[in-house]
């Protein structure tokens, strides 16, 4: 026990006693706790420092001793003097600061571990202690995905995948196509290291990934996809048409979804083909080709089996039908009836109308195989171009076009003009064009009367007058006729001639003076002409009775007012009969002028004969 106490009179170092001394009353002084011991930055990293600081401690420090893991003397790291500032021993990695903070640069994973901390203080010469933990963290390395079952069934097997990293203290997280797992049969491990996966399906096969961290490092591994198996589904044949002509190509195409691929076996109408690939092809077809073509698709690893029928039905291009009728002109409301001639029964039979699908309606029968068009009643509308087809899935062909006329009419007939009063006016010279309309197929033939008497100047449904005059007035009818209906319909119109008012007189007639003075002329004239004639008849003998008398006339005339001659632009009240001498009037009468342009006609008793010298040739 004095061996030690000698040691600060020889001739070692003064610090070395000191030491000593601390460390004799660390042993024997029991430690007061300080706060703690924090880390700055609080994570070391690899290559980094760190300080670790004291924290609580108010007091007057006289040394501070860092231990690592137990305040054992084989644990010290070093001894700090404060008075001294001096630093045992010096010569290493770890400073201590005059606050007693410890620096350890250069950071390994190593230097990972609980730091201790004891504090003599000067005044009340009591050690106080603080301990920190420090935690040393490298950059992560990438993980890795380990699978339990590396080819899992479908609905069938569980799946655990693990998250494998050499890093310790590391957080892990899990991702599927970017997206943390969710769902009932997604579990995880207490640790997340392990997910799994309960009856997985295909659309659990991923990519999975995992990520690692630590408070100064992330890193993710790369993605994993399970391989999951399954299938196969149900299978899919193309194309889908099911048809095809006699001598045609037959290819078939089977697909089914399977995870590994599925094997193929083809079966026609239940007997194995020959072919085991998932396509079919048959060159040259032939009607015996029809039938149930089936596609087997089978995986040899779940077990599982799957299959597809189509039916194929092989056809014949149909040859050209004919189509006839009972006639193809009849007249309206009349019956008919359509023929499809085919080679082969059982075709299937379109009818076509005006190129169109035919409609039918409640006059049109069909018969069972299509075959027969039966139109009760036949109308207008019905007229048009019919065809029949016959088709097969695969073609079709169309016959000759059968044209049907429908006759009807006439009928709905009308002027046009169409006056509701059923009279037409038009002036005195003016133009007339009259037209008469009807319905009729084929157009009918059109007969003209005027007053009842047929006008063979006039033909067609049109007549038409350039200049009217008053014989043109009267009743127009128009008679239309079908020769093949042998319907006739017939209508009348009245047409009046009137007077142009620029031209006419107030008595509405539209004739000129002149010829109205012509009229007046030939009344006159005519019945001076008669008058003349009865006096000649009546008178002529009695007027010869004797000559005496004749004399004695002749002699007394003159009393009587005058010689008995004809005057010539003598006027006579208009419009008024001549005086009709000698037939019961006196001679006697008073003579009345008239304001006439034409002459007077004075005859009297005496025979006009006595009047007339005897012709003599000028010549002789």
């Amino acid at each position: 026990m004095e061996r030690p106490m000698e040691a600060p009179h020889s001739g070692g170092s003064p610090w070395k006693g000191l030491l000593i001394t601390a460390s004799i009353l660390s042993c024997w002084i029991q430690p007061t706790s300080a706060q703690a011991v924090v880390p700055n930055p609080p994570y070391g990293t690899v290559g980094g420092n760190v300080t670790l600081d004291i924290q609580g401690f108010s007091g007057e420090p006289l040394s501070y001793s860092w231990f690592r893991k137990t305040a054992d003397n084989s644990n010290r790291i070093a001894f700090y003097h404060v008075p001294s500032g001096v630093q045992t021993p010096a010569d290493i990695r770890e400073k201590i600061f005059s606050n007693g903070s410890l620096l350890i640069p250069g950071l390994t994973l190593n230097d990972t571990d609980l730091y201790i901390v004891q504090i003599v203080d000067s005044q009340s010469g009591l050690i106080l202690a603080a301990q920190g933990q420090l935690t040393v963290y490298g950059p992560l390395l990438k993980p890795a995905i380990i699978s339990s079952n590396m080819a899992p069934v479908e609905n069938k097997d569980n799946v655990s995948l693990t998250c494998q990293s050499e890093s310790q203290d590391v957080t892990s997280l899990w991702f599927i196509n970017q997206r943390p797992p969710a769902g009932d049969r997604m579990e995880l491990s207490s640790d997340n290291k392990t997910l799994t996966i309960i009856h997985v399906t295909r659309e659990d096969q991923g990519p999975y990934e995992c990520e690692i961290q630590n408070p100064v490092s992330v890193n993710r591994s790369d993605p994993f996809t399970l391989n999951i198996i399954y299938g196969p589904d149900p299978p899919t044949i193309l194309p889908t048409d099911p048809h095809y002509p006699v001598g045609a190509t037959l290819e078939l195409s089977c697909s089914a979804v399977s995870n590994p691929p599925a094997q193929y076996t083809w079966f026609i109408n239940g007997t194995q083909m020959v072919s085991t690939a998932h396509n079919v092809s048959i060159p040259n077809v032939s009607l015996n080709y029809t039938g149930t073509y089936t596609c087997n698709a089978s995986n040899l690893v779940t077990g599982l089996s799957s299959t597809k029928d189509i039916s194929i039905t092989i056809s014949e291009k149909p040859a050209k039908p004919s189509i006839n009728a009972n006639s193809t002109n009849i007249i309206e409301n009349g019956s008919l009836v359509f023929t499809c001639s085919i080679e082969n029964e059982g075709k299937n039979i379109l009818w076509v109308f005006n190129n169109q699908p035919l409609s039918l309606n409640d006059r049109m029968n069909m018969s069972e195989d299509n075959q027969t068009l039966t139109i009760k009643s036949v109308k207008r509308e019905d007229a048009g171009s019919y065809q029949c087809e016959v088709w097969n899935p695969i073609s079709a062909n169309r016959s000759d076009p059968l044209t049907l006329t429908v006759s009807y009419g006439p009928e709905h007939i009308m002027f046009v003009p169409n006056p509701e009063s059923g009279e037409i006016e038009v002036k005195f010279k003016d133009p007339l064009t009259l037209v008469c309309q009807v319905e009729s197929c084929p157009p009918a033939l059109y007969e003209w009367q005027v007053n009842g008497t047929v006008n063979s100047d006039f033909s067609g449904n049109t007549i038409g007058i350039k200049n009217v005059s008053w014989e043109d007035s009267g009743k127009y009818t128009c008679l239309a006729k079908n020769n093949v209906t042998n319907l006739t319909i017939s209508k009348d119109i009245i047409v009046k001639v009137n007077a142009d008012k620029s031209t006419g007189g107030g008595n509405g007639s539209t004739l000129s003076g002149g010829a109205t003075a012509g009229i007046v002329i030939g009344v006159l004239a005519g019945v001076a002409l008669i008058g003349a004639l009865i006096y000649f008849l009546f008178f002529r003998d009695t007027g010869r009775v004797s000559k005496h008398h004749l004399s004695e006339e002749k002699h007394s005339a003159p009393k009587h007012g005058g010689d008995p001659t004809v005057y010539e632009n003598t006027a006579f009240p208009r419009a008024s009969a001549l005086p009709a001498q000698g037939l019961g009037s006196s001679s006697a009468s008073p003579e009345v002028l008239y304001d006439s342009p034409y002459q007077k006609l004075d005859i009297t008793r005496v025979a006009i004969y006595d009047k007339i010298p005897p012709w003599k040739n000028p010549k002789a």
